[in-house]
C-alpha cells in the first residue's frame, strides 16, 4: 500500500469506507478458500452492509457457493445474507424508512462528470445520457453471462440450462456425484479467479468510479494479469499504467481512457488465458495424458 499514492491516501488519509467494505471481501474470499461457507457469506454480507459496491462480485460468491456448498446450503446461506442485510437496517428504518431506503438505494442518482474517474473520454453529454447507461448494463450483464456460461459454471460438467430444467422439475440442479466431484473442483484458485473477475468486470461497466474504488481493484489486477499467462514485462507495464492513471487529478480523457483500457485488456485476458482455473480436473488430466503422449 505503501507504494501507492492514490492507495494511501484512500486508506490513511480520507475516510472512505471502501476501505473497510474491502477489508471483509478479502476476508469473505480467504474464508471460501478454506471452504468455510458460512463464515465467508457472513463476511461478504457484512462487507456488503458496509457499501453496496460489493453486489458486483455477488454473482461470483453465489456460483462459488453454489458449487462448493451444494444447492441447498447455497439457498439457506441466501436467505442468511439476506437476513443480515434487514438486521443491519433495522435502527434506520425504525427512524425513518422511507429517507434510509432511498438512500441506501438511490437508482436515480445523477452522477457528476467533474468526478469521473473511467469514462471522461467519452466527454459530458454522452456521460450523463440515459442511453450511455443502458449500453453499460446490457454489457455488464452480457459478458456476466458468457463468464458464468464459459467459465465459472464449468465444475459443474453440465449446460446451465440443464441445471435449470431440473430445478424446474423438482431436483437438485446436479445429483450427489456431479456435486462432489464440482466440490472438489472449486479449489482456492478458482474461488480467487472467479470473485476477483466478477469484481473487474463490474468496474469495467460502472457507470461512474471515484478514486476510493481504486481500492477494490490494486490488488486483483496483478493476480489476474498472472492467471492470464502474458509475459511479465507486458504484467508490469499494464500495472504501471493503471497505477499511473488513478494517481492522474483531476482525471483527463487520457488517464481515463487507460483506466478503461487496463480493464478491457485484463477481463479479456482472463476469459482467454485462465481458463484452466475453471477446467474440471478430469478435462486437466486428460490434457497432462494428452501432452504426455
Amino acid at each position: 500500500m505503501i507504494l501507492s499514492k492514490r492507495l494511501h491516501s484512500i486508506f490513511v488519509l480520507r475516510c472512505f469506507n471502501d476501505c473497510f467494505a474491502v477489508l471483509f471481501l478479502w476476508l469473505a474470499i480467504f474464508s471460501l478458500q478454506r471452504r468455510s461457507w458460512r463464515t465467508g457469506a457472513l463476511l461478504y454480507t457484512w462487507g456488503l452492509g458496509i457499501k453496496m459496491s460489493l453486489l458486483l462480485v455477488l454473482p461470483a460468491i453465489g456460483i462459488v457457493l453454489f458449487l462448493g456448498g451444494g444447492f441447498a446450503l447455497s439457498l439457506q446461506l441466501a436467505v442468511v445474507m439476506a437476513l443480515v442485510q434487514v438486521l443491519i437496517a433495522v435502527p434506520f428504518l425504525a427512524h425513518n424508512p422511507m429517507g434510509y431506503l432511498s438512500k441506501a438505494f438511490e437508482f436515480s442518482r445523477q452522477f457528476f462528470f467533474k468526478w469521473t474517474v473511467n469514462w471522461r473520454f467519452v466527454g459530458e453529454e454522452k456521460f450523463l445520457s440515459k442511453e450511455f447507461a443502458l449500453v453499460l448494463l446490457g454489457l455488464h450483464v452480457l459478458v456476466l453471462l458468457v463468464f458464468i456460461t464459459t467459465r465459472w459454471i464449468k465444475p459443474a460438467r453440465k449446460a446451465p440450462v440443464d441445471m435449470v430444467l431440473r430445478v424446474l422439475s423438482g431436483k437438485a440442479p446436479l445429483a450427489e456425484q456431479e456435486q462432489r466431484a464440482a466440490a472438489r473442483d472449486v479449489t482456492p484458485r478458482y474461488i480467487l479467479t472467479t470473485v476477483l473477475s466478477a469484481n473487474v468486470i463490474g468496474l469495467l461497466f460502472a457507470r461512474s468510479l471515484h478514486y476510493q474504488f481504486y481500492s477494490y481493484l490494486a490488488w486483483s489486477t496483478p493476480f489476474l494479469l498472472w492467471r492470464s499467462g502474458i509475459h511479465p514485462v507486458l504484467q508490469y507495464a499494464l500495472w504501471a499504467a493503471q497505477e499511473w492513471a488513478w494517481n492522474v487529478f483531476p482525471s483527463t480523457p487520457a488517464s481515463s481512457g487507460v483506466v478503461v483500457g487496463v480493464m478491457t485488456v485484463t477481463v479479456a485476458l482472463v476469459w482467454w488465458g485462465a481458463r484452466e482455473d475453471w477446467e474440471p480436473s478430469s478435462a486437466k488430466r486428460a490434457k497432462t495424458e494428452a501432452a504426455k503422449r
